[in-house]
């Protein structure tokens, strides 16, 4: 892609970050990356993931809510989720189980 096109990313969850993650990546080996904006209706990145105990209507009048509940533990294996390079074993300096709980999600996604 030129440098001159422009991307708009809706939400920062996983998949946005993603885009967001390797487009950076591009642009820092001066590789031809666009230019990118991105809205997140949330006040931090992290998509359902980013638990929060706000349900109803936002200050916007906008609807929300938690997606995530408080304890929950990934019914997928960390493999899948994580950034081929930047591990969860990069991020935490040690092997963890494949199925960890959402602090631990949220936490990789935050260090990335």
């Amino acid at each position: 892609m030129a440098g001159n096109q422009r991307v708009c990313v809706i939400g920062a969850g996983p998949g946005g970050m993603s885009f967001l993650y390797q487009n950076n990546k591009l642009k820092a080996a001066g590789k031809g990356c666009v230019d990118v904006v991105c809205y997140e209706k949330q006040s931090n990145w992290g998509g359902l993931w980013n638990f929060t105990w706000r349900t109803g209507v936002d200050e916007y009048g906008e609807f929300c809510h938690g997606g995530q509940y408080r304890d929950l533990w990934s019914n997928g294996p960390k493999e899948c989720l994580e950034y081929p390079d930047y591990t969860f074993e990069d991020h935490f300096g040690k092997v963890i189980p494949s199925f960890p709980p959402r602090t631990v999600l949220f936490d990789y996604l935050q260090g990335t």
